[in-house]
């Protein structure tokens, strides 16, 4: 599913990398974050609640990391730098991964893409 990103003439789909790594996003104004018994829990606006965990139920560091970066005045590649810095990972794995969940965030509408 594309996530839209508004411009001038309406809405443009978000394919390319370049279009969300230069987007700010932000948390969707129906959803809510918030951290219960250590660990941060995100709802969206169609009832979907969202655990930051790996595949063996585990606690994402990085993918909590995420979510507390977004603030409303980064972009997606000032995460992907952050995440550069605070973690041992490739620059090009941080930013195909911190792509792909800043996406899913956006299609589940945790998050939402603008300028």
């Amino acid at each position: 599913m594309a996530a839209f990103l508004p411009n001038r003439l309406g809405k443009r789909p978000v394919g390319a990398g370049g279009d969300v790594l230069s987007a700010v996003p932000r948390l969707h104004p129906e959803a809510g974050v918030q951290r219960v018994a250590g660990k941060l829990m995100a709802a969206g606006p169609d009832d979907f609640m969202h655990r930051f965990e790996d595949e063996q139920g585990q606690v994402s560091a990085v993918a909590e990391r995420i979510v507390e970066l977004v603030d409303g005045r980064r972009t997606v590649a000032d995460i992907v730098t952050v995440l550069c810095q605070e973690f041992e990972v490739e620059p090009e794995v941080c930013r195909e991964d911190t792509l792909s969940f800043v996406r899913l965030l956006v299609e589940k509408k945790v998050l939402v893409l603008g300028p």
